[in-house]
């Protein structure tokens, strides 16, 4: 089991906010860029959400994610915490409309209607390489979307 240094109830306590409409307890403390909540604990930096996790429901075994039911990165809420695989995690993720897939990604080159366009070139013959000259991506990302294997929702 990955052990979590103890950190005390009171200290989690010290830095939330409780909102009752949502039942989410906000993190108030530090937090990383994408907004999940630090706290120090013996000069370790620890995820707060994981922190809370091991705190107020018990140990977290070895290669377990800490979910959030709520889809909140600042709540830190133990009962909106769920214990899942990373594949559980990323399918909840895509679920709930959160995963980086397409456009939602900050690296796409093509959008929705980029790959339409590209699809429709494909079935009118265009090369892999013509098509991938004319939209300045590399062939191999011509073949993924000729092949499905990226833009299937398109």
């Amino acid at each position: 089991m990955a052990k979590i240094l103890p950190i005390t109830r009171q200290r989690i306590e010290q830095k939330i906010e409780r909102v009752t409409e949502s039942g989410c307890w906000i993190w108030m403390g530090a937090t990383q860029v994408r907004g999940y909540g630090e706290i120090i604990s013996h000069n370790r930096k620890l995820l707060a959400h994981r922190a809370s996790y091991e705190t107020f429901v018990g140990p977290i075994p070895k290669g377990m994610y800490v979910c959030h039911i709520c889809d909140n990165v600042y709540c830190v809420n133990p009962s909106h915490l769920f214990l899942g695989t990373q594949k559980q995690n990323l399918e909840d993720m895509a679920k709930k409309g959160r995963s980086t897939k397409g456009e939602k990604n900050p690296m796409a080159k093509l959008n929705k209607s980029t790959v339409q366009c590209i699809r429709s070139e494909i079935e009118k013959g265009k090369s892999d390489l013509e098509l991938s000259d004319c939209w300045n991506v590399c062939r191999q990302t011509i073949s993924n979307i000729r092949t499905r294997r990226t833009w299937k929702n398109v």
